[in-house]
């Protein structure tokens, strides 16, 4: 017997760069579909806004609380620039620079708290990979539990 311990092979994980560009890039995506959804049918329903919180949440399952916000809140920061762009532009001052900032700084806040909720129900509900056995009645009962009798 070898007194040096056997090495399986890992497979390499993703990269840096692409464990945050996924994310971005399906938040984008998932938002530019919604976007231009509701942008041809000429609706300003409240469908769409919910569905911008249902890719929060599912962006914040996947992928983690950090990368997930990050992931759904960049297509907001870039819909809240062109909004500035689109002002400076056509000359509308309704919204005022100040309130369009809050507002989108407002439903990033509130999709990072959807994204948090998604990652700590995966954290706490999520079974691993190769998933634990049901257990029986009396498991915690054995010696070997973390309750004993």
């Amino acid at each position: 017997m070898s007194p040096f311990a056997a090495r399986h092979a890992q497979p390499a994980g993703p990269g840096p760069v692409r464990q945050w560009a996924e994310p971005v890039a399906i938040g984008l995506a998932a938002v530019g579909i919604i976007a231009g959804v509701m942008y041809l049918i000429g609706t300003a329903g409240v469908f769409g806004p919910l569905l911008v919180l249902v890719v929060a949440g599912v962006l914040g399952w996947r992928y983690g609380f950090l990368r997930g916000t990050v992931g759904a809140g960049a297509p907001i920061a870039l819909l809240v620039v062109a909004e500035l762009v689109r002002q400076q532009f056509s000359g509308d001052k309704a919204s005022g620079v100040i309130q369009t900032v809050l507002i989108g700084a407002s439903v990033i806040l509130f999709m990072a708290g959807i994204a948090f909720l998604a990652s700590a129900l995966r954290g706490r509900y999520r079974q691993p990979p190769g998933g634990r056995p049901p257990r029986g009645r009396d498991d915690d009962a054995a010696a070997g539990g973390p309750w004993r009798a």
